[in-house]
């Protein structure tokens, strides 16, 4: 099912209903309910990305870009700090 449909029903549940709007549509509203927790999922884990992003580029920043990606990250996953076995010495 399109996006747009799912859009639809959610701009139009307070005036009709989402079960009716689902039964016209010929939709199951559990598909509509599954569409709803997807996104949210989808919103939080990029809402997590971006702060993982950020800690990497301060890393990144701190180290004066001697240290690459792979370490950024590992250091990250460590708690941050900005040392790893593997980065450049300063």
């Amino acid at each position: 099912m399109s996006p747009c449909r799912w859009d639809f029903v959610s701009q139009n549940c307070a005036d009709f209903g989402v079960q009716r709007i689902c039964w016209v549509l010929g939709v199951s509203r559990a598909g509509y309910y599954r569409h709803l927790a997807k996104g949210q999922a989808r919103a939080e884990r990029r809402a997590e990305e971006k702060g993982t992003m950020r800690e990497i580029r301060a890393i990144h920043a701190e180290r004066q870009g001697r240290m690459g990606l792979r370490a950024s990250m590992l250091s990250c996953v460590r708690g941050g700090g900005g040392s790893t076995a593997n980065a450049s010495p300063g």
